[in-house]
């Protein structure tokens, strides 16, 4: 499953790292991906961000997908990080260059709004820093203001 989709689990579950790849050594300073995996007899709680829509891969099929969408897959199904070639694709397509291959057979279930994009789709609407520092200071000065009159 993703790196940060465990949450919880009962006596039997191990949680180990499943994969671990660099996405973009060097110039693209890409942070790497990191898969978690959950073995053992049990139940494993397990978190997935917005709708989670599942695919049954026959045997050899592949589903080329935005890493970051990828929740969960069983242990079947195998995982690689691809580039899209061309010369266009690397100079302009940001981190759409990367994309996870999923080869089955087995379930994999995909998320559609991984938290880092539910929180870059919300900041525009979040007051910019610099406006809360402003606000809080007029309502201090306005509050000293308002408690020297009253209690003169």
């Amino acid at each position: 499953m993703h790196r940060h989709g465990f949450l919880c689990g009962t006596p039997g579950v191990q949680l180990s790292v499943g994969f671990q790849q660099s996405l973009g050594a060097g110039i693209f300073g890409g942070e790497g991906f990191l898969l978690q995996q959950v073995t053992g007899a049990g139940e494993a709680w397990i978190e997935l961000d917005g709708e989670v829509v599942s695919y049954d891969l026959g045997p050899g099929e592949t589903l080329r997908v935005h890493p970051g969408h990828v929740g969960m897959f069983e242990a079947t199904v195998g995982f690689n990080i691809t580039r899209i070639p061309g010369i266009r694709n690397l100079l302009f397509g940001g981190d759409g260059i990367f994309l996870a291959a999923l080869t089955g057979p087995g379930r994999v279930w995909l998320q559609s709004l991984p938290l880092a994009n539910l929180a870059h789709a919300l900041s525009p609407y979040l007051p910019k820093i610099t406006e809360r520092v402003e606000a809080a200071s007029a309502g201090g000065i306005l509050g000293s203001l308002l408690r020297n009159l009253v209690s003169k």
